[in-house]
Formats: structure tokens, C-alpha cells, sequence
């Protein structure tokens, strides 16, 4: 009897069953054919609806597959895992780690933050750095530095009107009410590291300088004001020498200069 022992198609022999072998041998022939296209398909369990030459065809491109960057071939990983391409289009969702070579367009969406934290760092008259890693917002406190630069009074808005309104020179003019041209007050108005000090006479020395009139003007000049004092005793206030003098810096000496 010719009937082959195989398990899958490979091992069917085209030429059996003979013309010799019984009629009754068909069966076990038909029970073989049966058994080798299931072992042989074990897990087709729908139609096959791809052509031979699809079929063909797809073996072919599977088998022309490389990791290389060759145009219309399928792409295959090398022994590492790693291929080479050129232009990849594509939205990334994950981490991406490792080289990438070549041009990625797209979107990562969970890449959320640098691999490494960058530093930024004020120059100039400023100091001050922050680090930054892209996921998150930063603040950068900034501090200029002591005696970096300068400031011009017209560079700030309001502050030579002030300075003006605060100084002697701008009640020039103007009368004063009786009584009030000598204070008991002492102030001081600094700007910057210096200062602008506007001192006045103390009550006590209003007391000495009964020979200038109770209603004596801000306006008057140098001369006037000397003419005045004249009526004080002895030409002096409280010790100090009375004098009209461009010069002199005597210690016991109060100067009217013009």
C-alpha cells in the first residue's frame, strides 16, 4: 500500500495513492490530506482572502527588509533594535530616549520637561539666575547693583519739582507771615548718598534779632536783611559776628553773602 507517513503538507508525496493500492485505501489517503493542512495551518480560522500574488508579494517585501535607510522597503530592526531613517512624521506620545538621527516632525506630548536644567544668569547692572527645566514657570528675582550706574534728576519724573517746592530759593518773593521768618525747626531732605538740608535759625536766635522787623519777606536781598540786624546789639547774635562777605569762614562769624 502507498500511503506516506507525514504530519505536514511537505511530506505528502504527489504520486500516491497508486494505481495498484485498493480502492479502499482512499479513505486513509483522504484522513492524511486532512490531517497535514491542519497541522500545517493550525491557526487559520477564517478565509484567506489575499491573492498567491499577494501572498507572494509580501514574502518578497518581508524578505527585502533592512535596517538601512532604503526607500520603499520595510523597515527591520538590526540586532541592537535600532534602524535608520530619514524624515519621520508622526505625533510622539512617551519618553523618548537615546539618539535620534535625522528629521522628526510632530508632537511629544508627555515630554514635558529638558534632560538637563539650564541656568539663567543677569549681566549688566543686574544679578540675579534662575534654573529652568520647561515644565514648570520660574520666577527671576533681580537686584541691581550697588553703584552699577546713575541716575539723572530729569530721568525721574516729579523730582525736580519736588526738590524746587522744598527749597529756600523757591519762597523767594514770597512774603512771610509775622513772626515766622526765623523757626524752632531743623530739617533735613536727602537724595541719593548726599543730602539737601535746609536749616533754620532757632527761636532762641529769633529772640536775639529783635532788630529785624516782625514782618521781614522772604525776598529780601543780603543788604536789607544786613541793614536790619544792625539793630542788634552790638552787630552780633547769640556770640556770632554779623557780616556781609562773599569770603571768610571765621567760626564765630555768621556771613550774608550775594
Amino acid at each position: 500500500m502507498a500511503l506516506e507517513s507525514s504530519t505536514f503538507i511537505n511530506g505528502l508525496v504527489a504520486s500516491n495513492p497508486t494505481s495498484s493500492d485498493n480502492i479502499s485505501d482512499g479513505d486513509n489517503h483522504i484522513r492524511l490530506l486532512k490531517s497535514t493542512v491542519k497541522a500545517t495551518f493550525p491557526n487559520v480560522t477564517g478565509a484567506v482572502s489575499g491573492t498567491h500574488t499577494d501572498i507572494n508579494s509580501a514574502v518578497t517585501a518581508a524578505n527585502a527588509a533592512t535596517n538601512a535607510n532604503t526607500a520603499s522597503t520595510i523597515v527591520k530592526r538590526d540586532g541592537s533594535g535600532n534602524f535608520t531613517a530619514g524624515t519621520v512624521t508622526a505625533a510622539l506620545t512617551g519618553n523618548v530616549t537615546g539618539n535620534v538621527t535625522g528629521n522628526v516632525s510632530g508632537s511629544a506630548g508627555t515630554a514635558d520637561r529638558w534632560t538637563t536644567a539650564r541656568t539663567i544668569t543677569l549681566g549688566g547692572d543686574l544679578i540675579g539666575n534662575v534654573s529652568i527645566r520647561g515644565d514648570a514657570n520660574v520666577t527671576l528675582n533681580a537686584q541691581v547693583l550697588d553703584n552699577s550706574h546713575n541716575h539723572f534728576i530729569s530721568n525721574i519724573g516729579g523730582l525736580q519739582a519736588e526738590l524746587d517746592a522744598k527749597s529756600p530759593l523757591s519762597r523767594v518773593g514770597t512774603p512771610v507771615p509775622t513772626g515766622a521768618l526765623f523757626t524752632d525747626t531743623n530739617t533735613t531732605y536727602s537724595v541719593g548718598n548726599g543730602g539737601l538740608t535746609e536749616i533754620n535759625f532757632t527761636s532762641s536766635l529769633n529772640s536775639k534779632l529783635a532788630g529785624i522787623e516782625a514782618g521781614a519777606r522772604g525776598d529780601q536781598t543780603a543788604s536789607e536783611i544786613v541793614a536790619l540786624a544792625a539793630g542788634c546789639n552790638a552787630g552780633t547774635v547769640d556770640g556770632y559776628n554779623i557780616v556781609f562777605n562773599q569770603s571768610g569762614s571765621a567760626s564765630n562769624t555768621i556771613y550774608f553773602r550775594t
